[in-house]
């Protein structure tokens, strides 16, 4: 697989850039508890996660919960997480000086999550240093990943052609998005998903250490 005319980099967020799950946990455990549910741990959040914040508290709620209950959680989630996710302060380690490397040899960067949008862009500018990311997008009215609208808009607006962007993240959703926006596709054991569902999901490479980005895109 060549990645020699790769100029995008479009990286996920949560599991990706940074372990976010603590202060998600927060936020949902903040909504379980008004509803009387029971918490949810660390693991049960690393599972549900990746497919928007709807979804996550669906599967936070008992089985069976029906559409009117989940958005009135996700709603006192949205609220609750707009307080909590400002405790998640530090991307994993390597992660900031990867990404420095990569603009300094050229690439531009931008960065795509399921997250609410609102939050993604917060995130951005508390996690990486300022001009580092060009683009920073999340949930919003436009179709979520593994839809290939937004990160297809991304690239476009940036003025790059999906065989000239790579996606980049840590789920078997974001190898289905590259994928489906025609785009070279990396998968990062280092975050939410075994290596195992990376390579079975076939992203073009698996990384086990940010500094490998560096090494990819030489």
């Amino acid at each position: 697989m060549r990645n020699d005319n790769i100029k995008l980099l479009i990286l996920d967020l949560d599991g990706t850039l940074a372990d976010t799950i603590e202060s998600i946990r927060e936020g949902v455990n903040i909504a379980m508890n008004k509803y009387g549910y029971p918490e949810r741990s660390y693991d049960e959040i690393r599972r549900a996660i990746g497919n928007g914040a709807r979804e996550l508290i669906r599967l936070s709620l008992p089985e069976g919960a029906d559409a009117d209950l989940v958005d009135r959680v996700f709603r006192d989630y949205h609220a609750a997480y707009g307080e909590t996710y400002t405790h998640c302060t530090e991307c994993y380690e390597g992660i900031p000086e990867s990404l420095l490397a990569l603009k300094e040899r050229g690439y531009t960067l931008a960065v795509l999550s399921n997250k609410q949008d609102v939050y993604v862009k917060e995130l951005v500018k508390i996690l990486l240093p300022e001009g580092l990311i060009a683009s920073a997008a999340g949930q919003t009215d436009l179709p979520k990943k593994p839809d290939p609208t937004v990160p297809l808009m991304i690239a476009s607006s940036l003025g790059f052609a999906p065989s000239e962007t790579a996606f980049i993240g840590d789920s078997e959703v974001d190898v289905l998005t590259g994928k489906n926006a025609g785009m070279l596709t990396v998968g990062c054991s280092w975050g939410y998903r075994d290596r195992p569902v990376l390579v079975e999901s076939n992203a073009d490479f698996v990384l086990d250490r940010p500094s490998e980005l560096v090494e990819i895109f030489a």
